[in-house]
């Protein structure tokens, strides 16, 4: 019969294995990905600027907008308003650098 340093021993293997299968099959994604979208149209006033969040290295295509307040939160790229917002910041970031498009 196995001795409990013998059990305590295989137990810790057999974590660290499960430990190590687990992360080879995880995929990583990274924090500038939208996993949801927001439900409600938040104020263009409250919005200063976005980021995309697209396919090729997020699981969903979205905008990522931010506020004044440093909040995000991500827009559907296919919603009118989204659109929108992300049309007006570009024109407000082209005319604040002074290039012209």
């Amino acid at each position: 019969m196995a001795g409990p340093a013998t059990i305590t021993a295989g137990l810790v293997l057999l974590a660290l294995c499960a430990h190590h299968i687990a992360a080879a099959g995880a995929v990583p994604i990274p924090s500038s990905c939208c996993m949801s979208f927001i439900s409600k149209k938040i104020p263009e006033s409250r919005v200063v600027s976005y980021q995309l969040s697209t396919r090729s290295i997020c699981p969903m295509a979205g905008v990522i907008f931010t506020t004044k307040k440093g909040q995000k939160f991500c827009g559907d790229p296919k919603q009118r308003w989204v659109q929108r917002y992300v049309k007006h910041l570009a024109l407000r970031e082209n005319a604040s650098t002074g290039t012209r498009q």
